[in-house]
């Protein structure tokens, strides 16, 4: 009876999000016109360069190191990764700290003409941290610079996706 139920109210489910148009995203290609890309302003074996030229070769995007070379060019403009404090304590030591990862990039061809506008991205993640405990407050801080660069890239490569695939287009 219990298992009728949940097949019927499953079936019913999948009827609702196929009838509103739901689907899922499958494969993404990015444009054409980002097929050699020149990334400017990335220390190219850093976290942010070394996981952004995987990502765009993930899409078949042959990144360059040649600028002459290159379709498009990716300038990175301003990239930081800061501390701040968030909370200090009664006894006026930190008990909370946010990480601020603020990057800006934008989208050119070798002429100049723009792809892609500048793009202003803010990400941020809060920890607690423990005085009684530093290494691991360390560690916690590590990972989620870590987590901040992948996130980073997967919202550059997300506003990529939107790039027409031809100048005029």
């Amino acid at each position: 009876m219990v298992r009728q139920w949940l097949g019927r109210a499953a079936l019913f489910s999948l009827l609702l999000l196929a009838g509103c148009g739901f689907h899922l995203r499958g494969d993404t290609q990015l444009s054409p016109l980002l097929e050699r890309t020149y990334l400017q302003g990335v220390v190219p074996y850093s976290d942010l360069g070394v996981g952004l030229k995987r990502s765009l070769e993930a899409y078949g995007v042959t990144v360059t190191s040649v600028p002459a070379e290159a379709s498009a060019i990716l300038s990175v403009t301003y990239n930081q990764l800061q501390r701040q404090v968030l909370s200090v304590g009664a006894t006026g030591k930190v008990q909370e700290y946010a990480l601020k990862y603020v990057l800006q990039f934008q989208v050119t061809n070798p002429k100049g003409e723009i792809l892609l506008p500048s793009q202003q991205l803010e990400l941020m993640r809060e920890y607690q941290f423990d005085e009684r405990s530093v290494l691991s407050a360390g560690e916690q801080e590590a990972l989620l610079r870590e987590v901040l660069q992948e996130e980073m890239v997967q919202q550059i490569l997300w506003r990529l996706e939107a790039l027409p695939p031809t100048l005029n287009g």
